[in-house]
């Protein structure tokens, strides 16, 4: 019985250190490439920032993109922000914009239907610009 005492002694003594062993590699997370993580959902997300242990704060609060920008800083994956395809300068093209709405006002005042039609085309010319750079 002595040696049954031991074995269970040096049995129990190895056994908190085996659960620390494990810990260890959750507690790094997984390895994910980006393409994983931006197909991911956002109930996986959430599941693989929390596999990171205490690294990534407030997950539960975090929208996709914000756990994206996470598990990517984590796993050093560079942000890469979109680009846009057009060089148009927006705010000159609302510019643009405002200023055909007035002559616009002024040809209502006028009655002139045919420059009326041109300056509304154009309006609406841009407004779509702008949307399809957006």
């Amino acid at each position: 019985m002595a040696e049954e005492e031991k074995e269970e002694e040096t049995n129990e003594a190895e056994a908190p250190e085996q659960p620390e062993q494990d810990e260890a590699p959750e507690q790094a997370g997984p390895v994910l490439t980006a393409k994983e993580i931006d197909k991911m959902n956002v109930p996986k997300l959430k599941e693989a920032a929390l596999a990171y242990g205490g690294k990534i704060s407030g997950v539960h609060g975090m929208d996709k993109t914000q756990l994206i920008r996470a598990l990517k800083e984590i796993n050093d994956i560079p942000l890469l922000e979109a680009k846009r395809t057009s060089k148009i300068d927006r705010s000159a093209v609302k510019q643009q914009i405002k200023s055909l709405k007035n002559i616009r006002d002024q040809h209502i005042e006028a009655k002139d239907g045919v420059q009326l039609k041109r300056v509304r085309r154009r309006i609406k010319s841009l407004r779509r610009k702008l949307v399809r750079t957006a």
